[in-house]
């Protein structure tokens, strides 16, 4: 059971500032400072909460000629704030890349000597 009317969640979710654009912007301005160029923002999703909205993003990680890898974190914007409010922790997120390159490392070294070797 919802600790508020449906009607007034719907209230705060209309009272959304920022577009997907503006928030995936923001995270990928985190992702620059924090983690490099293999990570991109997915999907904003905004999530009501009963007095903020809060876009949630996932973190990915992808390598040229190969492509997306996996899901690596997620980071919260907050939607009156429009800054990072969290994130999986950096650590985390280093880690997740790591164990998804070494899962993948033989196609992703083939998938970019496929694309070096073009465009030599």
């Amino acid at each position: 059971m919802s600790a508020l009317p449906l009607s007034e969640t719907i209230a705060v979710a209309d009272q959304t500032r920022l577009t997907p654009e503006t928030v995936r912007r923001i995270v990928q301005n985190f992702i620059a400072d924090h983690l490099g160029n293999l990570a991109l923002a997915g999907i904003p999703r905004h999530m009501v909460f009963p007095i903020r909205v809060v876009w949630a993003v996932p973190i990915a990680l992808a390598y040229p000629g190969y492509g997306l890898a996996g899901v690596i974190g997620v980071v919260a914007v907050d939607d009156e704030l429009s800054s990072v409010i969290a994130s999986t922790p950096l650590k985390e997120m280093r880690q997740a890349a790591e164990q998804l390159y070494a899962e993948h490392q033989t196609e992703i070294e083939s998938a970019f000597r496929k694309v070096t070797s073009t465009t030599a």
